[in-house]
């Protein structure tokens, strides 16, 4: 066994492996970078997304589950429910029965929908809660096709951005009643 081996990497080889790495490693590295920004934006726009489809859904489900008569603005990215006729229910106990009454008032009951600066970002607020998201709402509207009408059509048009996107996501809604 030889202690002193002659064979070895020449310079031509190793002048060619240093070649291709510089060549070879730039790529990969590009690859893996514009992997990751892309990730991250589909991240963040995923978030953006959830966010709007929460706030579209609440807002309808305020629609749907609170009885009204018409709807009317209020003010700017403001609609208001109205129902005239509030119904109520009260439980009546007796000895062995209970007896439920249903009265009619002709008061007028209100739900609102309101777009409104709280603390440091703009949030909708339904009946004075915000709708608890972590997206800022700033250039975003919420519109009604006709004032006073018992039927419309609402439009809800969502600005959301993030400081890492390049441009804010813009998402359209509409739903009428």
């Amino acid at each position: 066994m030889k202690i002193f081996d002659e064979r070895g990497v020449t310079l031509y080889e190793l002048l060619a492996t240093l070649v291709i790495s510089v060549i070879v490693l730039p790529v990969i590295y590009g690859v893996f970078s514009s992997g990751v920004n892309l990730y991250n934006k589909i991240q963040v726009e995923g978030q953006l997304r959830d966010d709007a489809d929460y706030t579209a859904t609440m807002i309808m489900n305020t629609f749907y589950s609170f009885p009204f008569d018409y709807v009317r603005k209020c003010g700017d990215n403001c609609i208001e429910l109205v129902d005239n006729t509030q119904t109520s229910i009260t439980k009546d106990n007796n000895e062995n029965q209970t007896f439920y009454r249903i009265d009619q008032d002709h008061k007028k009951a209100e739900a609102s929908v309101k777009l409104e600066l709280d603390e440091i970002k703009k949030v909708f607020l339904i009946d004075g809660k915000s709708i608890d998201t972590v997206s800022d709402f700033s250039n975003s509207s919420i519109t009604l096709s006709c004032d006073g009408c018992g039927e419309g059509m609402i439009t809800l048009d969502f600005k959301l951005d993030d400081k890492r996107l390049k441009k804010p996501l813009e998402l359209k809604s509409q739903f009428g009643f």
